[in-house]
C-alpha cells in the first residue's frame, strides 16, 4: 500500500511540476511581442531517492530564470543614446537650415547682390537720382532680408527651448516609473516576467532620450545615472530641470544675447555637460553650439552679427570719409545703416538704413576729391577678398550657409548609420534574450510528452502494491 501511495504521489507531483512549465511556455508565447520580455526558462529539479531512509525521488521545480543579458541590454540602450542625438540633431539642424537659400536666388544672398549691382550702377552716374534711390531701397532690402533671417533664427531656438523642456519632462517621468520598480522590488523582492519587461522598456525610452548608465545593484533595484549625475537611486528619484539663461561664468561678454539652455540637477546645479547623448544631448548642441554659432550667446557674437555689423560698418566707414559732390564746402557724407551697438549679438536683428538717409545724401566722392571714388569702392566689395574673416561679403555669408548645410549632412548621415549599428544589436539582443516560437514549441511537445509518460506509469485502479 506504501508503495502505491508513493508512486501516486509522485506521479501526481511530476504532473503538477510539469504543467507549471507548460504554464511557462504559454507565457512565454504570449508575450513573443511585449517590447523589453526576455523569454523565461523553467529548471526541473530531481529530488533525492533512497529507499532505505525513505526518500521516494521524483521531479520538482526549481523555478524559473530569466535569459536576460544585461550586456545586450546595456549594448541596445548605448545604440538608442547615439541615434537619439543624431535624430534630434539632424531634425533641427534641418530646420535651421531650411532659412537659407544656397541657391542665392532669394533671402540675404541675393538682396546683397542687388545691393552690390545697385552701388555699380551708381558708380557710373553718381549724380543720378534714380541710381541714388536704387541703392537707398536696395540698401532698406538687404537690412530688411537680414533682420528676417535673424527672427527665424531666434525663433528656432524658442521652439529648441521648449522641445528640450518637454523633453526633460519625459526623461522624469520615466526615471519616475524606475523609482517606482525599485520600490516595488524592496518590497517584494522577486520582480515578475511582466515588471522585468517594462522596466527594460522604459530604460530603453529613456536612453532615447538622454545618456544613461544603469547598474543592477545586489538588491534587484537598479541604479541610473546621466554622466555621473544620479537621476534614480533606490526608491529615490532625483529629478532634473532646464533653464534658459545667459551664463555667468565665465562673465559673458554679451550681457544681452541670446540665452543659453542650461540643464540642473536636482540639487540645482548646472550639468549640462553630462548631457552628451540621446534626443536631449542633440537638442542641447543643436542650440548651444550650432544656433549659438549663428546668432551669438554671452561669449559670441555670431557669424550672422558679424557679417551685419562688418558690412555696416564697411558701407559706412567709405561713405563717411567722402562728399556728396567735388563742390568746394560740400557736405560730408553720411552714414547709409544703423543697428544697436549696445551688444554685438543685436547687430542683424536691429540693422536698418539710416533714417537721414536721402537722395542727394550718398557721399560718391572720396576723400581724394575723386568724383565716384567712393561709389567704386562700394562696387568693389562684391569681388574684393578680405573684408572679414579673409573673405569677401558673399563668400563669408555663404560660408555661413555652407556650415550649417555640412552640420545637417553630417548628421543625417550619421543618423543612418546609427539605424543599422542600432538594428544589430536589437537582433543580438532578440538572439539572446527574445521568445523563439519555434523554441518553444520544441518544449511544450517535451513537456506534453513527458506529461503523457508520467501519466503511464501511475498504478492502475484497484492495484494494491
Amino acid at each position: 500500500m506504501a508503495s502505491l501511495v508513493s508512486a501516486l504521489g509522485n506521479a501526481g507531483n511530476a504532473l503538477n511540476v510539469i504543467q507549471q512549465a507548460l504554464d511557462v511556455v504559454q507565457n512565454n508565447v504570449s508575450n513573443s511581442s511585449t517590447p523589453g520580455f526576455a523569454t523565461q526558462q523553467f529548471n526541473f529539479e530531481a529530488q533525492p531517492f533512497d529507499t532505505a531512509t525513505g526518500l521516494a525521488g521524483g521531479v520538482r521545480s526549481g523555478g524559473t530564470t530569466s535569459t536576460r543579458d544585461q550586456y545586450a541590454d546595456s549594448n541596445v540602450q548605448q545604440q538608442l543614446q547615439a541615434l537619439g542625438f543624431y535624430t534630434a540633431q539632424s531634425q533641427s539642424t534641418g530646420t535651421i537650415q531650411s532659412f537659407f537659400n544656397v541657391s542665392g536666388t532669394s533671402g540675404v544672398a541675393a538682396a546683397l547682390n542687388n545691393l552690390f549691382t545697385s552701388f555699380s550702377a551708381w558708380s557710373a552716374t553718381p549724380s543720378d537720382a534714380t541710381a541714388q534711390q536704387t541703392v537707398i531701397s536696395d540698401a532698406s532690402a538687404l537690412a530688411q532680408q537680414i533682420n528676417g533671417l535673424s527672427n527665424s533664427m531666434a525663433q528656432t531656438g524658442q521652439q529648441l527651448d521648449r522641445q528640450i523642456g518637454s523633453t526633460v519632462g519625459q526623461i522624469n517621468t520615466l526615471a519616475s516609473q524606475v523609482q517606482q520598480y525599485n520600490a516595488q522590488i524592496l518590497q517584494e523582492s522577486q520582480p515578475d516576467s511582466g515588471a522585468a519587461a517594462n522596466l527594460e522598456n522604459t530604460l530603453e525610452s529613456l536612453s532615447q532620450l538622454t545618456n544613461i548608465t544603469t547598474l543592477h545593484q545586489a538588491d534587484g533595484t537598479v541604479t541610473v545615472l546621466i554622466g555621473g549625475t544620479p537621476l534614480v537611486i533606490g526608491n529615490q528619484q532625483y529629478s532634473i530641470s532646464e533653464q534658459t539663461a545667459v551664463k555667468t561664468s565665465p562673465p559673458p561678454v554679451n550681457a544681452v544675447s541670446p540665452p543659453t539652455d542650461q540643464i540642473l540637477d536636482s540639487q540645482g546645479n548646472d550639468v549640462t555637460s553630462e548631457v552628451t547623448g540621446g534626443q536631449l544631448g542633440g537638442l542641447l548642441d543643436s542650440k548651444n553650439r550650432v544656433l549659438a554659432s549663428i546668432i551669438g550667446d554671452g561669449q559670441q557674437a555670431g557669424t550672422l552679427n558679424q557679417f551685419a555689423q562688418s558690412l555696416a560698418d564697411t558701407v559706412n566707414g567709405i561713405l563717411e570719409s567722402g562728399t556728396v559732390s567735388t563742390a568746394p564746402g560740400a557736405a560730408a557724407g553720411i552714414a547709409l545703416f544703423n543697428y544697436n551697438t549696445a551688444d554685438a549679438t543685436l547687430a542683424a536683428g536691429t540693422l536698418t538704413v539710416n533714417p537721414a538717409m536721402a537722395l542727394g545724401l550718398l557721399a560718391p566722392v572720396d576723400a581724394n576729391g575723386n568724383s565716384n571714388g567712393n561709389a567704386n569702392q562700394l562696387a568693389a566689395l562684391a569681388t574684393a577678398e578680405g573684408q572679414i574673416d579673409g573673405q569677401s561679403y558673399s563668400g563669408y555669408f555663404g560660408g555661413i550657409a555652407t556650415s550649417v548645410g555640412q552640420e545637417n549632412q553630417t548628421a543625417a548621415n550619421n543618423e543612418t548609420t546609427q539605424q543599422s549599428v542600432l538594428s544589430q544589436a536589437q537582433s543580438l539582443q532578440q538572439n539572446i534574450s527574445g521568445v523563439s516560437l519555434n523554441a518553444q514549441a520544441t518544449d511544450l511537445l517535451q513537456y506534453q510528452k513527458a506529461y503523457q509518460a508520467v501519466t503511464e506509469l501511475m498504478p492502475p485502479a484497484g492495484s494494491t502494491g
